[in-house]
């Protein structure tokens, strides 16, 4: 999720257009050139070609905001025993550091990083012209909305943010239905949200603004200030778990799957959709200067595969693949709600400054 201004990225263009203008660049140059040919490759032995280039290469190097042990182990096993004569070396951190790892390694010509995951640091090494465009078999089963319509990612889980409420506090039929229903003098002070701008208020008004227009969006806004939401640092799971504990009946923006997770664990929780309800995704690419170009092909054909997509069913994310449930399927649309948002990593990328900023000056002064 976006953690990092605009601006800050801007910092290390001008350093990466420079070098690849440099004398020095020659052979990063025809390195991006031989990794294009691979990422696009769409002849009839793919598959084979792939093979042989990876047993040569060996490994490929991951970098991923996804949970270590949640999901990219048990995804780099699954990978490994498909493909037992490649190693996964991954690296884990939030999108801020991804991308300063990552702008920091072109900047010295080290290129290291192969597959990169995690939408906003993704669009932000997009925009600054270290990803490459891809064609990967599977990607052609994946809606509009959940794939770069110039071929940069793909997805590989969706989120969907709604309400998280304690069961014991509130019954189920008077709950919340509509964000009209948000504005009822009943839940004034008891709600939580979170003022993290990667999920929490900050998407919630983006989310608002993108369906509602700015003039409706703000008029709702400014009716749902007086409802006095309560507002902590924590994170959108960390706001679950206060609900649960009873601090709270009520939390806005929280990921269903958390609240189902719980539930199934005999907390006292529930999850209830708005619709539209706030939605994002997880992309995933190849960098322009990928060390491991065949090997990290294979990788992308993997998760995006069906096969792949059970692994991320397995642990308990929502499969982006339309066509491979969530483990409880009502987390993704269909029976219980059936609109969703996408606020696509372009859209957050240009827009997050502005919601987080709205956000700060009328529900934080």
């Amino acid at each position: 999720m976006m953690a990092i201004r605009v601006q800050w990225v801007h910092l290390f263009l001008g350093g990466i257009f420079l070098a690849a203008g440099s004398s020095g660049a020659i052979s990063a140059l025809s390195w991006a050139a031989t990794v294009e040919e691979v990422a696009l490759m769409k002849s009839a032995n793919r598959e084979k070609l792939l093979v042989e280039g990876a047993k040569k290469e060996g490994k490929l190097s991951f970098y991923t905001g996804l949970i270590v042990d949640q999901v990219v182990r048990p995804v780099k096993d699954a990978f490994e025993k498909e493909y037992p004569f490649l190693q996964v070396e991954f690296f884990r951190a939030n999108a801020e550091r991804l991308a300063q790892r990552i702008l920091s390694e072109h900047q010295a010509k080290r290129y290291e990083v192969d597959i990169i995951s995690g939408s906003a640091a993704a669009t932000m090494l997009q925009r600054a012209g270290v990803m490459q465009r891809f064609y990967s078999p599977p990607i052609a089963e994946y809606p509009r909305e959940l794939k770069d319509p110039n071929g940069f990612w793909g997805s590989t889980n969706v989120y969907f943010m709604t309400l998280g409420y304690n069961t014991r506090n509130v019954k189920a039929a008077e709950l919340p239905k509509s964000y009209e229903d948000l504005l009822n003098p009943k839940w004034k002070g008891q709600m939580m949200w979170s003022t993290s701008r990667g999920s929490g208020a900050p998407q919630f008004i983006g989310n608002i603004f993108t369906t509602m227009g700015q003039e409706a969006g703000k008029a709702y806004l400014q009716k749902l200030k007086l409802q006095n939401v309560a507002k902590s640092t924590a994170s959108a799971r960390q706001i679950l778990d206060l609900v649960i504990a009873g601090e709270y009946p009520l939390s806005i923006q929280i990921f269903n799957h958390h609240a189902f997770i719980s539930k199934a664990a005999g907390a006292p929780v529930e999850w209830q959709p708005l619709e539209p309800v706030t939605a994002t995704n997880n992309s995933i690419g190849i960098a322009k200067t990928a060390p491991h170009p065949h090997a990290s092909m294979l990788f992308l054909d993997f998760v995006l595969s069906r096969k792949g997509q059970r692994v991320f069913q397995a642990a308990n994310y929502l499969p982006a693949h339309p066509d491979v449930p969530a483990l409880q399927a009502d987390l993704k649309p269909g029976a219980r709600f059936k609109k969703a948002n996408y606020l696509s990593a372009d859209l957050l990328y240009d827009k997050s400054n502005e919601w987080a900023d709205y956000f700060e000056k009328e529900f934080l002064r």
